[in-house]
């Protein structure tokens, strides 16, 4: 189970993952638009990230840059995960979650699920 992060660790992870490339501390503090924060918050938060694992980081001449180990995909999908495995009833969490879901949404579970019960073709 993955450690939920705190508000400003949610901020930053959320601005790295909108990132194409790794970013500088100096980056991560002219990205985060909400409010203003110094830098040393931010490099502590990106190393706090980091040691929690969530983080990678390189360093280029005297810079650190951070990337995130996971895509936010990924980290939806273990936060999915976590929450059916902590339910007493992953049935009734399962059919709360359905019920919460847009129509499109719906659609593409039920595409996604027809499309895994699909017979495999061999191939000769």
């Amino acid at each position: 189970m993955r450690r939920l992060l705190g508000s400003l660790e949610s901020s930053v992870m959320e601005y790295l993952w909108r990132q194409t490339d790794a970013k500088s501390v100096r980056d991560v503090v002219d990205g985060l638009t909400e409010r203003t924060h110094a830098y040393t918050t931010i490099a502590t938060v990106l190393e706090n990230l980091r040691r929690k694992d969530w983080l990678d980081r390189e360093r280029v001449g005297r810079i650190w840059f951070y990337k995130p180990k996971i895509s936010a995909s990924e980290n939806a999908a273990i936060l999915m995960t976590d929450a059916f495995s902590a339910s007493d009833s992953p049935r009734t969490t399962l059919l709360k979650f359905v019920d919460e879901i847009s129509e499109r949404e719906t659609e593409l579970l039920r595409e996604l699920l027809d499309r895994q019960h699909e017979p495999e073709i061999e191939e000769s």
